[in-house]
């Protein structure tokens, strides 16, 4: 197992980076937050109770081997033999990881200030890219924990016929950027401007929007690129077509819309504010004239 130490630094650290977009969005006290950091250090440590516990240790420590502990802190995947051996290596990426997390934490106090308090209307485009990048790579992790639940890792690495691991985990960044853009311009075309700022509406539709996916992608797009990949009697057989994909990326689009929602509304509500208030003024302006 990874050091105990590394699994609370990643949980903490997975922690901060999932409440980031929530405390850029609204205005959360960045200073009661700092109890943040041992919640998730305890849910990322939480499959390894059975270390201290009097009662249920053999079932507890069976539980601690199952694949669904990655969602305590992606603690099953800390636990793989290639992470193991290398002790120095995860503690010091574990404790790097987390002082990047808090700052991007800590910094989202200020960028949220700039963003209500900048003069002029942000680009939309440019607003669009930036919430797709970062929707993006937070549905991409959770497309990862999705793979990593079902072992599915070796599966994806067979599209471009390998079996291995880190190849499938290597192979699902671009698979992430592809959902992503696809997700993103499907918000843009479904979704009214309102709308495309509320997490809740554009959560449900990024869900939608990872069920058509599977059905373009994953029914239809996988089985003719390993048609004209492989010869038609070579071509391998991947079990992509069964729920726990189509669940991973239902996953993915539902936090890709909430995320892209937080970031894409931040700036929007700082322009609105800002609309309101000209309008404000021009009004009084008008009524002293």
């Amino acid at each position: 197992m990874a050091p105990a130490i590394t699994h609370f630094l990643v949980g903490a650290s997975l922690l901060l980076v999932l409440v980031t977009p929530i405390a850029l969005r609204y205005d959360i006290d960045r200073e009661n937050a700092i109890w943040l950091i041992p919640i998730g250090g305890v849910w990322g440590l939480l499959p390894d109770v059975h270390h201290i516990t009097p009662v249920f240790e053999t079932q507890l420590y069976a539980l601690h081997n199952a694949a669904w502990m990655d969602l305590f802190g992606l603690h099953y995947t800390l636990d793989r033999q290639a992470i193991r051996v290398r002790y120095v290596e995860s503690v010091f990426g574990a404790i790097g990881l987390f002082i990047v997390s808090v700052a991007v934490f800590w910094q989202t106090g200020r960028l949220r200030a700039r963003a209500v308090a900048s003069d002029g209307t942000p680009d939309r485009r440019l607003l669009s890219l930036v919430a797709t990048a970062v929707a993006a790579g937070y549905g991409t992790v959770a497309l990862g924990i999705a793979v990593s639940i079902q072992n599915g890792f070796p599966t994806v690495s067979a599209l471009v016929g390998r079996d291995s691991v880190l190849v499938g985990g290597a192979l699902l960044i671009p698979i992430g950027i592809g959902i992503g853009l696809f997700c993103g311009l499907g918000l843009e075309t479904v979704l009214n401007l309102e709308h495309r700022t509320r997490p809740l509406s554009a959560a449900l539709t990024g869900g939608l929007l990872g069920s058509a996916g599977w059905v373009g992608g994953v029914v239809v797009g996988v089985p003719m690129v390993l048609q004209i990949s492989f010869a038609s009697d070579a071509a391998p057989s991947v079990p992509f077509l069964h729920w726990g994909s189509l669940g991973g990326l239902i996953v993915y689009g539902t936090l890709f819309g909430a995320v892209y929602a937080l970031v894409y509304g931040v700036f929007h509500e700082g322009s609105a504010k800002r609309s309101v208030s000209a309008r404000g003024e021009r009004t009084r302006v008008q009524k002293d004239s």
